[in-house]
This record gives C-alpha cells, sequence and structure tokens, in this order.
C-alpha cells in the first residue's frame, strides 16, 4: 500500500496523504419524520457533485469516483437498515447488498463511514443493531470505522455534539468502539471544501494507524455475488407471467363496460403493514386514520365511487408478525371474523398487505398463515397480496424481490395463484397503481366465476361481539360500583401513603421496564427490545429504582421475567421482596393486552405467584400494557372476550386492575398509585412479608379472647363482610338492570336472600351513604352468626356464658383493644349472669 501514499513539501509539514481513498457509506433509517440518515448526501459532498440520487432510497450499493483534493475516490454507496431492527429483521436483499458492497471498490475499503444524524436518538436497541449489522461483514470492521455525523444545520459544532452523546451511553460506548473517530459533516453546505479535506485527513491518518492496510474483501463474498445471478433468470420469468392479462381485461383497463360497478374488498395484514394507508390510496381520500401508532382497532367500512365502480373497502385491526395466532387477543380474532360480515353478502377480494421494507422470514409466513386460516381454508382463492412501502425498493423490481427474499414468500404468491401487487403509499396520486390492482381484482373474480367470498361459519361474528361489548359495559359498571363502595367502608382507616413500594411481576417482552420508567416518569429501566425487535437482552437479576411521583416517594423492583414455557430464575423473582424491604405495598402483575391469556399462561401465573404465599394476591394489582393496541378502547373490551382463565386471575387480585399505555400521562401513573393506595387501606396499611400467615379462629369466645387473638380474627371476619358486601353490590346491580328503569333506585344496592350460613343478612339491607358504616354492618353480622351458631360465637358458648348480649361488647375492642384483659376477667365473675355491660 506504500505506493499509493505520496508525500507533500516539507514545507507544508509532514503530512502524507493517500493517492487513492476508498470508502463505504452505511447507516440506518428510522421510522418517523426524515428517515434517511444522509449517506447519499454526504456522499455527494465528499466527491463534490450529485453522484447519487436523494430523491429515492438506495435500494443497491452504487459506486461513484472523482478526483478529490488531490485523491481519486471511490465512494460506494449502500442500502440503509431500519435502526431499531437487527440483521434478522432487514429483509435478505438488502443483507446481500450490503455484504457485497466492498467488491465494488477492488482490493478493499479504506474507512467504511458509519452515517449518522447528529441529533438522532440513540437509545440501546440502535447500538444492538450497528453491532449486528457490522458483525456480518467482517470482525476487523471496528478498525476502519469513522462515525460520520451529518447536519442540516450550520450551528452544530463539538460541543452540542458532545451533550447528545452524553444523553445516549450506547452512542458514547459506540465511539470508544471506533477509538474516538468521528467527523461533523453539513450536508446542506456544498461550498464549504474545509469540512471535507479535514475528513480526508482523518481517514489518512487512520488508514496509517492500520499499517496502511484496507480491509480484505471476504472469500464468502463470491458466493454470494453467484447465487444472486441464479436469480435474475427466475425473476425475468416471474415479470412475464405477471404481465399477462386476457385480452377483454386489457382493453377494459381504464373505461371499458366489462368492469365490476361494485367491488367490496377487505384488507387484512400485520401490523404496521400500511393496511389503512392501502385503503386510502384506493379510494383516493384520508378515509382512514393514520399516524405513527397503531391506528385500527376495530373493523372499519368506508365507500367510494372510483373509476365507475363503487368501491366499499373494510380495514381491519393487525396483528403482531412474530406472535403466534394462539396468543393474539380473543378481541382481534373475532374483529378479523367479522371483517367479511361487514360487506354483505361478501368480499371480493381479500387484499393481503405485507411490507417489502422487512423480511418475510419463516416466522413471519408462519404467523400471517395461521392468521388467514380464522377464515378458512378457501380464503385464499380471493387473495391477492399488496405489497406495501414501495418506495423501499428504489431502482429494483418487487420480482427480483420475491426471488430473493426466499422460500416463503415464494410459497405465499404460489399459495395465492401468483395474484401480488404493489402501493408506494407515498404517492397517493399514482392513478396507475390502483387502475391496475382494480384490474387485477377483476380478473380473479372472472377466475372464481364472479363469485365472492362467503364465512365457513354459520355465527354472526357481529351479534357475538355485541354481546360481549355488553359484557364489557356490566363489567364496568361492575368494578367501578364496587369501588365505590369500598372508599365509602374504608374511609374511616387513616393510611395515606408517602412512600410506595412496587414489585414488577409478569414473562419476558410484556413491558414491565417500561411500566416502571411510566411509573417513575423517567427513563431508569433499560428497555432492551423494539417493536416487533428480536433483539433481547434479558434482565437476570432485580433492579430498584426511586423517584418522587406527584405526592409519593415511590420505589420500582423490576425483576426477571418468565418464558411461556417455564418459570425461570425463581430464586432472583423471590428476592424481589426483600430489593425494597421492608416490603413491598403492591405487586403489579404485567400483563400484554395484546395477547390472549391462555390457560397455560395462568398456569404460570399461579407458579409465580405461589413463591410469595397465599397472601400475595391481597396485594396484587393486575397491570396491563400496550394501551396503543387498544387505543380509545377501554380494557373491559379485551377482558371481556378473554375465557374464564383471565377472568379468574381478576376475581382472584380482588378486581383490582389498570391499565397503562405505552406512553402514559401523569393522570395514569396517579390513578395507579390511587388504585394502590386504596388497596393498602383496605390491607391496613400492610405492607407484604413472606413470613405472614393465616391465622385460625378459636372455636369459642373465652378461647379466642385468652390466646390473644381477638383482633386478628375481628379483622378477618371484618374482611369476610366487605367481601360479601361487594358481592351484594354485583347482585342487585344485576337486579336492578333486570327491574324497569321507574324501580330502579339510583346510588343505592340492595340483596334480599334466603336465611343461610353463606348470606350475612337475612332481611334487605340498603347500601346508600348514609348506612355505608362499617362499625354498624359488623354489629349486624356478628349479630346474625351469633343466632346461626358461627364459630367466633358458638351456640355452646352462648349457652354456658349466657352472653346473647357479648356482640355489643365485642364492638369495644374495635376501637379500644387494651381493654381485652378486663372483658375476660370480666366473662369469668358474670359466667352465668345475662348482663355483662360495663
Amino acid at each position: 500500500m506504500s505506493e499509493d501514499r505520496t508525500k507533500q513539501d516539507s514545507t507544508s509539514g509532514s503530512n502524507t496523504r493517500l493517492s487513492e481513498i476508498r470508502m463505504l457509506m452505511i447507516g440506518g433509517r428510522q421510522l418517523g419524520g426524515e428517515e434517511a440518515s444522509g449517506k447519499s448526501s454526504a456522499g455527494n459532498i465528499i466527491l463534490g457533485r450529485n453522484a447519487f440520487d436523494t430523491s429515492r432510497r438506495t435500494a443497491r450499493s452504487v459506486q461513484a469516483t472523482g478526483d478529490v483534493h488531490g485523491r481519486h475516490m471511490t465512494v460506494v454507496d449502500t442500502p440503509g437498515w431500519w435502526w431499531h431492527y437487527n440483521i434478522e429483521n432487514t429483509p435478505l436483499f438488502e443483507r446481500l447488498e450490503i455484504m457485497k458492497s466492498p467488491t465494488l471498490c477492488p482490493p478493499g475499503p479504506h474507512a467504511f463511514l458509519l452515517v449518522i444524524p447528529v441529533d438522532l436518538a440513540f437509545p440501546s436497541i440502535y447500538g444492538m443493531t450497528v453491532e449486528v449489522q457490522l458483525k456480518f461483514l467482517s470482525k476487523e470492521v471496528w478498525r476502519h470505522i469513522i462515525v460520520l455525523f451529518t447536519s442540516i444545520e450550520p450551528a452544530c459544532d463539538e460541543s452540542s455534539l458532545k451533550n447528545n452523546v452524553r444523553k445516549w451511553p450506547d452512542l458514547e460506548q459506540l465511539l470508544k468502539r471506533c477509538h474516538n473517530r468521528y467527523h461533523i459533516l453539513n450536508i446542506n453546505n456544498h461550498s464549504d471544501n474545509t469540512q471535507v479535506i479535514t475528513l480526508l485527513e482523518k481517514i489518512e491518518k487512520m488508514v496509517a494507524q492500520n499499517n496502511d492496510q484496507c480491509l480484505e474483501i471476504s472469500q464468502s463474498i463470491s458466493a454470494l455475488i453467484k447465487k444472486e445471478k441464479t436469480t435474475k433468470g427466475r425473476d425475468k420469468q416471474r415479470t412475464v407471467n405477471e404481465s399477462k392479462q386476457t385480452p377483454e381485461l386489457q382493453a377494459d383497463n381504464r373505461d371499458g363496460p366489462q368492469h365490476l360497478t361494485d367491488v367490496r374488498i377487505v384488507i387484512l395484514g400485520a401490523a404496521w403493514a400500511a393496511r389503512s394507508s392501502a385503503g386510502n390510496i384506493l379510494l383516493g381520500e384520508e378515509a382512514f386514520n393514520v399516524d405513527d401508532s397503531r391506528t385500527t382497532v376495530c373493523c372499519e367500512v368506508k365507500h367510494a365511487e372510483v373509476y365507475k365502480r363503487k368501491l366499499t373497502v373494510v380495514d381491519t385491526p393487525g396483528w403482531y408478525c412474530n406472535v403466534h395466532v394462539e396468543s393474539t387477543s380473543e378481541l382481534d380474532k373475532l374483529e378479523i371474523r367479522r371483517s367479511v360480515c361487514l360487506c354483505p353478502p361478501g368480499p371480493h377480494v381479500i387484499i393481503l398487505t405485507v411490507p417489502i421494507a422487512i423480511t418475510y422470514d419463516k416466522t413471519y409466513n408462519k404467523v400471517l398463515e395461521e392468521h388467514m386460516d380464522i377464515l378458512g381454508k378457501k380464503v385464499w382463492n380471493h387473495t391477492i397480496v399488496l405489497f406495501t412501502r414501495g418506495d423501499w425498493l428504489g431502482d429494483t423490481s418487487i420480482e427480483e424481490r420475491i426471488e430473493n427474499e426466499g422460500k416463503q414468500l415464494q410459497w405465499l404468491i404460489k399459495k395465492c395463484g401468483n395474484r401480488y401487487h404493489v402501493f408506494n403509499c407515498k404517492q397517493h396520486t399514482d392513478n396507475t397503481q390502483v387502475l391496475e390492482l382494480l384490474a387485477k381484482i377483476e380478473e380473479m373474480v372472472m377466475e372464481n366465476n364472479g363469485c365472492h367470498y362467503v364465512p365457513e361459519t354459520d355465527s354472526n361474528p357481529s351479534t357475538e361481539l355485541e354481546l360481549k361489548m355488553e359484557t364489557a359495559k356490566r363489567k364496568m359498571m361492575k368494578v367501578r360500583r364496587q369501588r365505590d363502595i369500598l372508599q365509602e367502608l374504608l374511609k374511616e382507616r387513616k393510611h395515606n401513603l408517602s412512600d410506595v413500594r412496587i414489585v414488577l411481576l409478569g414473562g419476558e417482552g410484556v413491558g414491565k421496564s417500561t411500566s416502571g420508567n411510566i411509573i417513575l416518569q423517567a427513563n431508569v429501566f433499560q428497555n432492551m427490545q423494539g417493536e416487533n425487535c428480536k433483539i433481547k437482552k434479558k434482565i437476570r437479576q432485580c433492579v430498584m429504582q426511586q423517584r418522587k411521583v406527584e405526592e409519593w416517594h415511590v420505589s420500582v423492583v423490576d425483576t426477571p421475567g418468565w418464558s411461556s414455557s417455564a418459570l425461570e430464575n425463581a430464586k432472583e423473582i423471590a428476592q424481589s421482596v426483600t430489593v425494597c424491604s421492608p416490603g413491598p405495598h403492591a405487586f403489579l402483575l404485567v400483563l400484554p393486552a395484546h395477547q390472549c391469556f391462555t390457560q397455560k399462561a395462568q398456569q404460570t401465573v399461579e407458579q409465580l405467584m405461589s413463591l410469595f404465599g397465599k397472601c400475595v394476591w391481597r396485594h396484587t394489582v393486575i397491570l396491563f400494557t400496550g394501551g396503543r393496541w387498544l387505543r380509545d378502547r377501554p380494557v373491559e373490551h379485551y377482558t371481556a372476550c378473554e375465557e374464564e382463565a383471565l377472568q379468574k386471575l381478576i376475581a382472584r387480585c380482588g378486581n383490582r386492575y389498570h391499565m397503562l399505555s405505552d406512553k402514559g400521562s401523569k393522570s395514569q401513573v396517579k390513578k395507579l398509585l390511587k388504585l394502590i393506595e386504596e388497596m393498602v387501606r383496605r390491607n391496613r396499611g400492610e405492607y407484604f412479608t413472606p413470613e405472614k400467615k393465616d391465622i385460625k379462629p378459636s372455636p369459642t369466645v373465652l378461647q379466642l379472647l385468652e390466646s390473644n387473638t381477638l383482633r386478628d380474627e375481628w379483622n378477618k371476619r371484618e374482611d369476610e363482610l366487605i367481601e360479601k358486601m361487594l358481592k351484594a353490590a354485583l347482585v342487585d346491580l344485576d337486579a336492578e338492570e333486570s327491574e324497569p328503569p321507574s324501580y330502579r333506585r339510583r346510588g343505592s344496592i340492595s340483596q334480599s336472600t334466603a336465611p343461610s350460613d353463606d348470606s350475612f343478612s337475612e332481611r334487605r339491607i340498603s347500601i346508600g351513604a348514609e348506612t355505608l358504616n362499617p362499625v354498624a354492618k359488623v354489629c349486624s353480622w356478628l349479630e346474625h352468626f351469633t343466632n346461626n351458631g358461627a364459630s367466633l360465637v358458638t351456640t355452646s358458648t352462648i349457652q354456658d356464658l349466657n352472653m346473647e348480649s357479648a356482640t355489643d361488647d365485642l364492638l369495644i375492642f374495635k376501637h379500644d383493644p387494651s381493654d381485652m384483659a378486663k372483658y375476660v376477667s370480666k366473662l369469668r365473675e358474670q359466667k352465668h349472669g345475662r348482663s355483662l355491660s360495663f
């Protein structure tokens, strides 16, 4: 490599520069806002001319050359990857293009310029993505990397960059891997030659440190190029086959008389597969809401007249592309089944959206097939694959992508009768892409003898969903009624918390760390898993973080997650109660609202909670995560559609649950902390202690008092009374719903029951603001249990002591337990008397 260097005049210093520099531009793209990192623009600045097309995405590696400041430059621009995806989620075509890019500058590149926008937020997942992407190039690639920070603002300087680096530890770590080699380039300033000269000098310095060596091209790259050549013939043949149409349809593409006058369309696909955007392009208007979040949570139907056709388009909720159908929520599965019933008598076509911008691997294909099978096997005869994100193709064809992506995608195309189309969702005014799709729909309908899709089930999903939503409405009313009554019953208990200690429990990837950050209103727990991303860094130990939130000082313990197949890290999870000594006030059992809660999940939860003993349920709140998945729908819509396993779990936690959205507002967090405070009040201010055991009642009053356990027994009996009153509230609410409106009374709950040991009152009890007196209710309850021979005051004790009025005296100890010994003495003195009053 020494011949590549030329010596400068000694008067200009001892600088040594390369006569030839070969460099590769690499980097990622982000969702939303300005997607590109600016690789192509930076390449143009370096070469001093518009060598790379910046009007569209770089879809394949491209080489450009030029003489720059006395050096012969070879610059290779490469496709960008998604920052939030690892290499497994990057389409195979992009992976191959990046891996073979060094062959465009033989014998190998001197430098890799890792292009990052100077103001880019750089969470941990970005750093892990870079690590994995570069690993496939070479183990030695880090010796040849300079981080090129691109800026569009002239005011960017070293101090502002350093401030951003301090915010993101993974960006700081990245710079350390590169031995702090970086450069700032204003890609809007084409006239400043000094920024390019300085960059070239930094490259030459790095090359000198590498002993004038470039990165050698791997031998495996030649095999990739050979594989690519074998696919070119097949993609050309696929293009020929795809372009064939019947002469009738070719003549009818624009204004022929044979097109369908009424076209009914259902759009299915994974979440973030641009279903709503595709619907808007078809309808020619912004009919469906589109933003960065999951916008469609229930089926929507829109109509429009498009090119002399009346279009009916049904948009549907998507599914996670890496979550199998058995884990998809029952609510989403019900919406998918309902979609084909919303355009009677049935849709002509099912448009299956597949984004070309992410990999279509075995998992994606399997999950897609499972969700399509919800509609039955015949659905494939009416399905067209619609590739979205057509802008990602750049200057490549869809046929090229199909052949390169692998057998799974080819299977899908074949399953749909080789019917596919591409939409560029950024080109809403492109009439050609809509007309061509409508022509393909009509061709498919002709192949199906003019028949539309007919659901394979006799049940009506719409009716089923209506019943579920009515159940959800009643559930909301019952929970609200119970909580209102509980607040009234416990208002005399003064247990306002200043410190709140919380332990987060749940499986892997359910959002525990994110929930902890939302509760503490700070990014204190590392969330190592991105949306739909397979990059994970498991938490192995319990971690506690503390912060002042509103009027509470909150301590949150994040714990290791468990898998759906086995409870891992059980010993470490059990240690969580000691991390927040003396013990947690609340366990938050984190469940994702987008997943089905199966019997298997219930068994795992039971196994987890058994680590803490039976009393743990008194301290547990279910925290549903994934508010973006439900958007404006209440969480009760989700719970009402799930099976009995979830209903039992909610009941076991005393109907205590809360929904936390992905971003989490302060009001949401405050409601959660209030709910925890109410639970602690019900627990008489007690926090969880694993040693706490249930106390068995004594058979007689004397034994009860002499064993010094009256307080515990009183608390137990009072808790039982509260439970009975809350159950009575539900029974009364059901009775109110069955009565005519004129007989319903607002603000009261009543119950009529036959005399039994299970009822706490033989008479109708009205619970209003004036009668919600727990002491009076306990008195009534004790009197009932005295008359029915309950264990607290048994029949034999009454006969022995003649103490029918003893229950009134028991109330003394509710307010003054210190008189217990005096009362025991009084009982002994008046063992055969009738009066026990003081």
